[in-house]
């Protein structure tokens, strides 16, 4: 199972072999059922915030800045997280085993499929965070001209996708399933075109390079600076006009936000590339992985950094909180109206149905009238006959 998680395998391949006799990890009903309501739970919240955050800024002008569209780009890829990594992990919290377990060419494609979402998704986000560092960079520094302007954010947003599929390419190479039908594993067989005891860990540290260290050094750094520049003393009797101080108390609001999701996204990733390094460095050790509870948990932590980031733009940014709230009175409102055109419509049918009861009632009566006086006619006749007679 944790095999699909981050760009290596947690387990190295030549143990194998020794899969049969680790301990089943998931033995506890009560701890399995926990597991598995802590999955649900970011599972659903992860669906519904970056559905929202996508649907929010699609349906305000307002919102559809580069900034936001980025964001909805790291939307996408924490939905495609949510997807193919954490409908899967429940699948094995449930039933003991991975969806590849069916073995063939079907779990041969889930294994290979999944470990290469897995490490598309993280390296979108990571591309995503530098480039909004990069805006608001150029936004600070450079006011009057707009240097990633939406044409060049477009090329951006494609680039990111583009060269994490290639980065990512590898996982649909190695990852491979070994054992019978219904107890296959997915690993990782890096010959004959790699070295098998050294290109794990040289990929794995170059993911570590590519999708941590150096990105979030780079981010750390220009939001260093944005926020000296932003936060620095002003010189004694400088004014600012009243557009150009609300334009500064956005722009920290904004850094806020962003500076929340990178720090989250750093703390939620580092613990899973700490027990990888560790599985590297005591293979020997632990043949059957790390005490299970550590594995599930740093897993679990990088699964919901996805869930968590809809939530931090609704904490620090007034627009994305009454966009939420505007398409929820919106979803509330609509179902109001369905039931209230529901009860319309059945008192409009009792209505209609005492209309037509009237109807009949008066149509029923006019054709007794017509037969008395008919009746009182025939009778009044030969007495009038009579009389003219005479």
């Amino acid at each position: 199972m944790l095999n699909e998680t981050l760009p290596a395998s947690s387990v190295p391949a030549e143990t194998d072999q020794d899969y049969a006799s680790c301990p089943e990890p998931n033995a506890n009903k009560y701890v399995k059922g926990f597991k598995a309501a802590a999955y649900i739970l970011v599972i659903l919240l992860s669906l519904f915030g970056n559905a929202m955050v996508v649907r929010v800024v699609h349906k305000n002008r307002r919102m559809r800045t580069i900034t936001n569209y980025l964001i909805i780009n790291m939307s996408l890829a924490d939905l495609l997280t949510t997807v193919f990594n954490m409908l899967p992990t429940t699948y094995w919290i449930f039933h003991g085993l991975d969806v590849w377990a069916v073995g063939g060419w079907l779990g041969e494609t889930l294994c290979k499929l999944l470990s290469f979402a897995q490490t598309l998704s993280i390296s979108v986000s990571v591309f995503t965070l530098c480039a909004i560092a990069f805006d608001r960079f150029f936004a600070i520094f450079r006011p009057l001209k707009r240097v990633i302007t939406f044409r060049v954010a477009k090329g951006i947003i494609i680039a990111s996708w583009l060269s994490s599929i290639i980065v990512s390419g590898p996982q649909l190479y190695v990852s491979t399933t070994t054992g019978e039908k219904g107890l296959a594993q997915c690993v990782e067989k890096w010959s004959p075109l790699f070295d098998e005891a050294t290109a794990p860990r040289d990929y794995t540290i170059a993911l570590f390079v590519l999708f941590y260290a150096l990105p979030l050094t780079v981010i750390a750094s220009l939001y260093t600076v944005i926020m000296l520049k932003l936060w620095r003393r002003r010189a004694p009797g400088q004014e600012l006009s009243s557009n150009q101080e609300h334009k500064e108390k956005t722009n920290r609001k904004v850094l806020k936000m962003l500076v929340t999701v990178v720090i989250v996204f750093a703390l939620s990733w580092f613990p899973l590339y700490v027990r990888m390094f560790v599985m590297f460095a005591e293979s020997d050790r632990y043949v059957c992985g790390l005490p299970y509870d550590m594995d599930f948990l740093t897993l679990y932590l990088g699964h919901a950094n996805s869930a968590v980031n809809p939530y931090i733009y609704v904490i620090f940014n007034e627009n994305y909180r009454r966009g939420f709230r505007t398409v929820l009175s919106r979803r509330k409102r609509g179902s109001s109206r369905l039931q209230s055109t529901t009860r319309r419509t059945k008192s409009t049918r009792l209505q209609e149905k005492d209309a037509h009861l009237l109807r009949v009632d008066s149509r029923e009566n006019k054709a007794a009238s017509r037969g008395r006086k008919k009746e009182s006619a025939e009778i009044l006749l030969p007495i009038t006959t009579t009389t003219e007679n005479l």
